[in-house]
């Protein structure tokens, strides 16, 4: 064939496609595996949380690096350029009134000395709500920090709180079902596949469940100024329930047969759905009621519709809400929370994190799921929490964007 034939450039123009289409082919068949381990498909066996880097960024410390003092340990005119830098790069997250956010978790840090870092502290507040600081979530949580009742007394504040019956029920079905949950899991190992291994597993499963059983009623203790001893009563009998229904598990686990596990199983899931939606149903009610309360107010005040308010003057409006309404919307007090909050789950992070450079990512995992949850997928419990597993990388990677921005005023200053 000659090489001015035109077979001989069809032929060229085919190898050469068939070279760029492998090219084009090869990252994308990477990115699909990389997904493929990042969110487990349901039949893959539970496992714990692993830091793995999502990114080669992701290989930088977790911690602030030393060269990067934090703004409290600045003059006072760095400080306001190392402000406008950060609110600049909080505007370009799509963050709502990020110079007010920067400004008032920087007044919160710089007035406890063993604050974390700012850019941490900014990089959780922009998980939670983007600087929309008077959302309320499906879960009671409000505010800047999103924080709930329970967390809020957990750090001893004490303002003003709007809590009802339906958060009351709803955080105790949320608690109260969790051993029920765990013993839904273990049980269908056995079910789904019987034999010496499963059984082993099971038993690991039910030690690390009978540790947990109690995780988070003492949270429920912090409810008390709202609460009846009917309140109270009611979680003593489901405890007890709950420990029973382990206790029978056991039994099962050791002898009994796999029909015998199959109408247990059945018997815990119904009650864990039953408790589930009566979780979620109380706690819309509750989110529905303190909305309306709050857009009511607002409007009251301010003489304007609620959606302009929370746009055009939603400070203003955070501390209005806080002294007559929740002090969960007051930005203020949510700083100072979150700085509090957060040095608590970095402390429950030291303790559970496999190391030193992966504490930052469990506090984050912590924040977001609970201990209660995080522990339980740390066991097995729980096969995964995609929402948390984006949390804790989403938190490390936004902290060390913002370290940059200060690090690169840094070297403008000098």
């Amino acid at each position: 064939m000659r090489k001015n034939s035109w077979w001989w450039w069809v032929s060229l123009g085919a190898m050469l496609g068939a070279f760029a289409y492998g090219l084009v082919r090869v990252p994308s068949r990477s990115h699909e595996l990389a997904r493929a381990q990042e969110f487990p498909a349901p039949y893959r066996a539970a496992k714990p949380i692993v830091f793995v880097p999502e990114d080669p960024e992701s290989l930088i410390a977790a911690e602030p690096s030393a060269e990067v003092p934090t703004l409290v340990e600045a003059s006072d005119a760095k400080i306001e350029i190392r402000v406008k830098a950060l609110a600049r790069e909080m505007a370009d997250m799509w963050t709502r009134n990020p110079e007010e956010l920067v400004v008032v978790i920087d007044d919160a840090a710089r007035s406890m000395p063993s604050a974390p870092s700012v850019t941490l502290l900014l990089a959780i507040a922009h998980a939670e709500t983007n600087g929309k600081i008077l959302d309320v979530s499906e879960a009671g949580a409000v505010g800047l920090a999103q924080a709930t009742p329970v967390a809020y007394h957990q750090e001893g504040l004490d303002g003003k709180l709007f809590v009802t019956k339906d958060y009351l029920i709803g955080s105790r079905a949320y608690i109260m079902k969790k051993p029920l949950g765990d013993a839904d899991t273990i049980a269908t190992l056995i079910v789904d596949r019987e034999n010496a291994a499963t059984r082993k597993k099971a038993r690991r499963l039910l030690r690390s469940a009978k540790e947990l059983r109690r995780e988070g009623i003492d949270e429920l203790e912090l409810l008390d100024p709202y609460a009846s001893k009917k309140y109270y009563d009611e979680i003593d009998r489901a405890d007890e329930h709950n420990r029973a229904a382990l206790k029978k598990l056991e039994k099962l686990i050791d002898h009994g047969s796999r029909a015998e596990l199959r109408s247990f199983r059945d018997d815990v899931r119904k009650e864990y759905r039953a408790l589930k939606e009566t979780q979620l149903m109380t706690w819309a009610r509750y989110q529905k009621e303190l909305i309306a309360k709050r857009d009511r107010m607002l409007e009251q005040h301010f003489r304007m519709d609620a959606a302009t308010v929370k746009k055009t003057m939603a400070y203003e409006a955070s501390e209005y809400l806080g002294e007559h309404l929740d002090d969960r919307f007051s930005a203020k007090s949510m700083a100072r929370f979150l700085v509090r909050h957060l040095d608590r789950k970095t402390a429950e992070a030291r303790k559970l994190a496999p190391s030193e450079k992966d504490v930052e990512r469990m506090t984050a995992a912590l924040y977001n799921g609970g201990s209660h949850n995080v522990k339980r997928m740390l066991a097995g419990l729980i096969r995964s929490l995609p929402e948390t597993e984006k949390y804790m990388r989403k938190v490390p990677a936004t902290r060390r964007r913002l370290d940059g921005v200060i690090a690169g005023e840094m070297r403008t200053l000098r």
